[in-house]
């Protein structure tokens, strides 16, 4: 409950310093992630192609739920790179790997931000899970935040 109240702390107070614009950025986040596996990952280390950004946390039930729909339906992501970035300690996001069995994707990259916030503060996030979808050329294609019909989203990656 605590970084829960930190999260919106910092949301409120410190999103000057990465202001954008209320429109979308067009080219995805520069993140530094630390994986489950301790590697650090960064964004210049992503492939050529499509590329789903997903924004959650791991004690996030609508997180959880669109995390296991996603699972169910991973012909809709099984050729594309998908990065989960989280601000919750290790503590929190290693049992959630290990519950989703998330690891064994091999295009699946799930990591802590801790509490730098860039990636929240880059896409302006306000609620979980948020989802942002590129192309293969990098372009930023459609954005989700918050619950949403999975149906939805996953009719828009079967797109890219």
């Amino acid at each position: 409950m605590f970084q829960k109240l930190l999260f919106l702390f910092l949301l409120l107070v410190g999103s000057n310093g990465f202001a954008q614009s209320t429109a979308s950025p067009q080219k995805i986040a520069p993140f530094q992630i630390r994986l489950v596996s301790g590697q650090q990952y960064t964004s210049a280390q992503l492939a050529a192609g499509p590329v789903v950004l997903i924004y959650f946390s791991p004690d996030c039930e609508h997180c959880q739920k669109f995390t296991k729909d996603l699972l169910k339906n991973y012909s809709v992501v099984a050729n594309k790179q998908v990065v989960m970035v989280t601000f919750q300690s290790m503590e929190m996001l290693k049992p959630f790997v290990t519950q989703y069995s998330l690891g064994t994707y091999p295009n699946f990259k799930v990591g802590t931000e801790g509490t730098s916030y860039l990636v929240q503060r880059y896409y302006q996030i306000r609620s979980f899970p948020y989802i942002a979808i590129y192309d293969k050329k990098g372009n930023l294609v459609r954005t989700f935040e918050g619950e949403q019909p999975h149906a939805e989203i996953f009719k828009a990656l079967k797109q890219i």
